[in-house]
């Protein structure tokens, strides 16, 4: 393989393991040899998975990537007998089904025609949507090589649209956070780890201690506002960078994040320079940002934001299940005549409005500025799409609130606070903006 033999990989991973802060130079261009070794062999896998899927679901987003050398490195260090060149994933595929009953439909395609593919299964088959990680993780794991030979493992994932929202929100939270929750679990950080593991539940398992608990993790930790803070700022931002680039005919994209949570982002047609960016990017990274090469046919904003929403960091779906959470907590503490949580609560909830409002104004300003967007009916019509959905968000939440905080002689004392605390939001915020009013 490229001209190294398995001593000359068993002795690259005892010099790193042996000193992995100061890796050479030359064991880096080894790495990366390596890494562009999968190209072939994740090109024809991917080419064979992505017509599958299509077949499957007209709306699922295929991407692959090659692992990042930081993540082949720390792979090292956590696998002291692990030999660099016969690691799993180095190179993957990734189906993401709109539904957990296509992402099996899918797996059941592959099962059944592996005589007609271009690759045949092997290895033990990880279903972690049937079981679970004990974190809440949900994602078929399968592994695949070339019938023609070639011993290359490419790692299959295939996950529901809700399983991945809510994997790549960990990781957004790690970055925020820096909780290191998918490094270390449980013990890096038990409130957020937790937290993360109910938001990985169906709605109707969570009892009301379990929303108490996310309300009160997401209020300590001001976790919607931050994340909505980073996701606000480079929402728009991004949107137009991608619209004044015209990304759309590009199939690879270089992406990467620091700590600050801004991204950086590049399109490219042609693999050879796309990976030759990405080295020039890794060996000068001084900043220690996260980088990531994708494929992605027929891209636009809405695909990649979702497929790497981790690195965009403009929008995640689960984050609306943490807002819905935090409405049920204000209805279940106001039933259960508590007051002192219902001014917590319900408190959260209005300057998570005001938060929403605001920046609602701001995204239809410049909606209406960005000329680019409003000439391209295809830009047009997703930009507007996704504002109408933010929009049904809130006016869910606003039924919900109108419906469940009525008066009630049971409930006076939390009844009167809300009028009182619900008096003094329209006071603060119709002047600025009149339509706040509208969702309480």
């Amino acid at each position: 393989m490229e001209g190294y033999s398995n001593k000359d990989y068993k002795r690259l991973g005892d010099r790193i393991r042996s000193n992995p802060k100061e890796v050479a130079d030359a064991d880096l261009l080894m790495l990366q040899a390596l890494r562009v070794s999968y190209k072939e062999p994740l090109a024809v896998i991917f080419n064979s998975i992505e017509k599958a899927a299509h077949k499957v679901d007209k709306n699922c987003i295929c991407t692959y990537r090659v692992k990042r050398i930081e993540s082949i490195i720390s792979k090292l260090l956590r696998f002291p007998e692990m030999q660099v060149n016969r690691a799993e994933d180095i190179a993957g595929c990734r189906c993401i089904m709109s539904s957990t009953e296509k992402a099996y439909e899918l797996y059941d395609r592959l099962m059944r025609n592996q005589n007609r593919l271009p690759f045949v299964i092997k290895g033990t088959i990880h279903d972690y949507i049937k079981e679970p990680k004990e974190s809440g993780y949900r994602s078929i794991h399968i592994n695949a090589v070339l019938k023609d030979g070639d011993n290359r493992r490419i790692e299959i994932q295939i996950r529901a649209l809700e399983h991945h929202n809510w994997a790549t929100l960990v990781e957004i939270t790690d970055l925020l956070f820096d909780a290191k929750l998918k490094e270390h679990g449980r013990k890096s950080n038990p409130d957020l780890y937790e937290f993360h593991r109910l938001l990985s539940l169906p709605p109707e398992r969570l009892t009301k201690d379990d929303r108490y608990f996310m309300a009160d993790v997401a209020i300590k930790y001001n976790y919607i506002g931050k994340i909505g803070e980073v996701f606000a700022r480079n929402y728009l931002d991004v949107r137009r960078q991608w619209n004044k680039m015209k990304l759309q005919h590009s199939h690879f994209f270089l992406v990467s994040i620091g700590s600050d949570g801004i991204p950086d982002f590049m399109g490219f047609s042609i693999f050879e320079e796309a990976e030759k960016a990405y080295f020039d990017k890794f060996v000068n990274n001084e900043e220690n940002r996260n980088i990531v090469l994708t494929h992605l046919e027929q891209a636009n904003f809405t695909k990649i934001s979702i497929a790497y929403s981790n690195y965009f960091m403009t929008f995640n779906n689960t984050i609306v299940q943490v807002l819905l959470n935090l409405s049920e907590a204000v209805v279940n503490a106001y039933r259960q005549n508590k007051v002192k949580l219902f001014d917590k609560y319900y408190q959260s909830y209005l300057d998570l409005i005001e938060f929403w409002v605001d920046q609602q104004v701001l995204e239809l300003s410049w909606f209406k500025s960005d000329k680019i967007a409003t000439n391209s009916r295809l830009m047009r019509t997703e930009w507007t799409n996704s504002i109408n959905s933010a929009i049904d968000v809130m006016l869910h939440m606003r039924w919900k609130m109108k419906h469940e905080l009525t008066f009630n002689p049971l409930h006076i004392i939390p009844y009167m606070h809300k009028q009182r605390m619900r008096k003094h939001f329209i006071w603060r915020i119709t002047e600025r903006v009149p339509m706040a009013a509208e969702f309480l």
